[in-house]
């Protein structure tokens, strides 16, 4: 199918130029247009060209997509907020979206990490989203981290024979290793959070921005996919949050539409085969009308 991809200006809070870009397919198959925020330390382009391949891979199927960069990323213009404060940015995107693309009734947000954290922390609230992407979303703290490790990276390599070829063969630091267990393990009880809340300024609410994202999706009424790595430890302090706490569990019940676990996968679905089967796996959803 051809594509005609648009650069463009627009103005993300009256204040700041913001920089997008639209993938649209000559031919329209869904009346969902895709938006894609970025997480970390990223730009338009994402880790590995994610967000190019995957916004190429979904209007080649008829899904219109919009990349761009948060105020103070990329070419934008602006100072970044952080990931917690970039609602403004994404629902200023979602309008120009809509405005460029008539052919679309609503709007998907894809976001990995600090931007699937972003979207429950506002970015979904606009009207006109219908459905979300959460790729391993981010809820770190120090005495999860540290869970995490102990029961997902420890463990797994007291599995892999490799682990105990290096004991055996003198090339391991076994007081140092032994040492970052035990340190893991003393955080999972003592560790303090390292997650963010708001200034405290009048009005806002500073709850830790797990306990925000769980608000959010909760009162979230569309369409949620979550997509999950395999090998990543961010995506298993998610679901060990999950399984540790009762509402999160009843959000997830009540309000992911679908899980796709990705195999062997890292954070950043940094091989061709990861990033086709994500972004296949967001064009089938999409397409489906779930």
């Amino acid at each position: 199918m051809t594509l005609h991809e648009t650069a463009f200006i627009f103005s993300g809070n009256g204040q700041n130029n913001l920089i997008g870009i639209i993938h649209e397919p000559t031919e329209t198959k869904s009346s969902v247009g895709l938006l894609i925020i970025v997480g970390g330390p990223q730009y338009r382009i994402g880790a590995h060209r994610q967000y190019v391949h995957l916004a190429r891979h979904c209007a080649d199927r008829g899904i219109a997509a919009m990349r761009f960069d948060y105020q103070g990323v990329g070419d934008s213009d602006g100072v970044y907020p952080g990931f917690e404060h970039v609602t403004a940015d994404v629902h200023a995107a979602v309008n120009e979206f809509l405005r460029r693309c008539p052919t679309i009734e609503s709007v998907a947000i894809w976001g990995l990490c600090e931007g699937a954290s972003a979207i429950l922390l506002g970015a979904a609230h606009h009207k006109a989203v219908s459905h979300v992407i959460l790729a391993n979303p981010w809820v770190r703290s120090e005495s999860g981290r540290a869970r995490a490790y102990v029961k997902h990276y420890y463990l797994d390599r007291l599995r892999r024979p490799e682990f105990w070829k290096k004991i055996f063969s003198g090339k391991l630091n076994i007081a140092q290793a032994i040492g970052g267990f035990l340190s893991n393990i003393k955080k999972t009880f003592t560790g303090k959070s390292v997650q963010k809340a708001g200034s405290g300024a009048p009005g806002e609410d500073v709850r830790p921005f797990p306990e925000r994202m769980l608000a959010g999706l909760t009162a979230y009424p569309g369409q949620v996919l979550l997509i999950q790595s395999e090998q990543d430890l961010v995506a298993r302090e998610f679901d060990d949050l999950v399984a540790s706490d009762k509402a999160w569990r009843q959000a997830i019940r009540d309000k992911i539409s679908r899980r796709i676990d990705i195999a062997e996968s890292d954070h950043t679905f940094s091989s061709e085969k990861w990033r086709r089967q994500v972004a296949d796996a967001t064009a089938r959803w999409l397409l489906s009308g779930e």
